[in-house]
């Protein structure tokens, strides 16, 4: 680590001069780095349990594929959880990776829209064909695949026509305001950056094309498109009693399709218009930004921009979370409440750490050395007050993946729920639950989940 010193000295001095209204990003892309390696270990453990449980089901396959791009996709900028040391070679393998991001994004818009196959509406009837429904699931991520190549065999320039050139920015010490050792991808437009005055520091900058920009754009499309399919389909089945688990599974996407539409949407909206009033630049032009436009317009701009990054793991989170609750609902026994908890407990550490982010940055603004200051006044209450705040996301996470049981098991609860008036089961009352569970079809294992649910929420209802 020569070229910038012991890694966590470099870690703590970035992560401690994170100041976005001086420019200072380094240490918040590290942060986002990190959770996005995150984000993507859970889409893929989502990924994983999905396949797992019912793997000849072409829904199951589909929701795999589509988990797996998506995770693929929030590792936007895992490269700046390290600063490596630039190379032709190290350039080369993140065009690499961008080609393949790009061809993940490419499959998702399409498998957005393609979600109809399974949960059918009136006028798209003919995707639910079992030659339609069961290829999807390999033959969305195959064209996006040969697409994309295509393309790029056929520009002129090649990669760098299609998504940008790659370019690894390197400040060392004592460069401050002095201009940045910059090494470029094969073919890329030339880069200037100027060094700041917290140098030395390494970071990577994704070029941008007219087909990046788009496909920025039209997964938002996508899942405008999508989320008005699975409400539709979601009302339709919901009307039948013989679909009411799809119209549960339809539901659970549109909530997933709407957070990525409304959330991600407003940060794409955001970004378009900087870059429609202040035009096209990035990360290595700070200094030269700051000076043209005025401090307050990079501010506004790497705010939007770092909304936008986060965004991409927020939603991608909700997504995973949403999708897999929708299709192993009916599959994998408790698995709702195992995701409600997950789901809950990755919400509350986000929103912590985001509090204490802000807080610290506006003290530290303020008052000189105030960020531990402002981390005490977010992480005292957070601390004192976990249990009630926990217990209001949980009760989100619950609106958002509800309990939902059949008329079999809803009868059974009725039956249960008279029998545990006084708190007490007899053995009569046993008899008769037991009576009551063989003639409703429910198996053993179903039943003490079922009691275990009721029991856990009149415990919570007498606190």
């Amino acid at each position: 680590m020569s070229h910038v010193g012991d890694i966590v000295p470099y870690y703590l001095r970035h992560l401690g001069d994170i100041n976005l209204f001086k420019g200072h990003t380094v240490g918040l892309s590290i942060i986002h780095a990190a959770l996005s390696l995150v984000t993507c270990l859970v889409l893929l453990a989502l990924a994983w349990l999905t396949i797992r449980a019912r793997p000849e089901r072409p829904e199951n396959r589909f929701m795999f594929v589509l988990l797996v791009a998506e995770a693929y996709r929030v590792m936007v900028t895992w490269y700046n959880i390290y600063p490596f040391e630039g190379s032709p070679e190290f350039i080369e393998l993140m065009q690499t990776f961008r080609v393949g991001w790009y061809i993940c994004g490419l499959t998702c818009i399409m498998m957005y829209v393609c979600t109809v196959s399974f949960y059918p509406i009136k006028g798209l009837e003919f995707m639910t064909k079992p030659i339609i429904k069961n290829n999807l699931w390999w033959a969305i991520p195959s064209i996006a695949t040969v697409a994309f190549t295509s393309l790029i065999l056929l520009s002129p320039g090649g990669t760098v026509d299609v998504i940008g050139g790659a370019y690894h920015v390197y400040c060392a010490e004592g460069m401050t305001s002095q201009p940045a050792e910059i090494i470029s991808s094969e073919g890329s437009p030339d880069l200037v950056g100027v060094c700041e005055d917290y140098a030395p520091y390494v970071y990577m900058v994704p070029g941008n094309s007219t087909v990046g920009q788009l496909l920025l754009v039209l997964p938002v499309f996508s899942a405008v498109i999508a989320m008005v399919f699975m409400r539709k389909s979601w009302k339709s089945l919901a009307q039948d009693p013989e679909t009411e688990s799809q119209a549960i599974e339809a539901r659970s996407l549109f909530i997933g399709f709407a957070g990525k539409a409304i959330i991600k949407g407003a940060m794409v909206f955001g970004i378009v218009s900087m870059v429609i009033i202040f035009g096209d630049w990035n990360l290595a032009d700070v200094a030269t930004v700051s000076e043209e436009y005025g401090d307050q317009a990079l501010t506004i701009y790497l705010f939007i921009l770092y909304g936008f990054l986060f965004s991409i793991l927020f939603t991608g989170m909700l997504e995973g979370f949403m999708f897999t609750y929708g299709v192993l609902k009916n599959e994998i026994l408790g698995i709702d409440e195992t995701l409600r908890k997950t789901f809950s407990t990755a919400i509350f550490a986000t929103l912590g750490g985001v509090s204490l982010l802000i807080a610290s940055e506006m003290m530290e603004d303020l008052v000189g050395g105030g960020g531990l200051i402002g981390g005490l006044i977010v992480g005292l209450p957070l601390i004192v007050l976990r249990k009630p705040i926990f217990s209001a996301i949980n009760s989100f996470s619950t609106v958002l993946m509800p309990e939902a049981f059949t008329k079999a098991e809803l009868s059974y609860i009725e039956a249960y729920e008279i029998a545990m008036e006084d708190r007490i089961i007899t053995n009569e009352e046993r008899k008769f639950l037991k009576l009551q569970a063989k003639a409703l079809g429910l198996d053993d294992e179903r039943i003490v989940y079922i009691e275990s649910w009721y029991d856990a929420n009149l415990e919570n209802e007498e606190e």
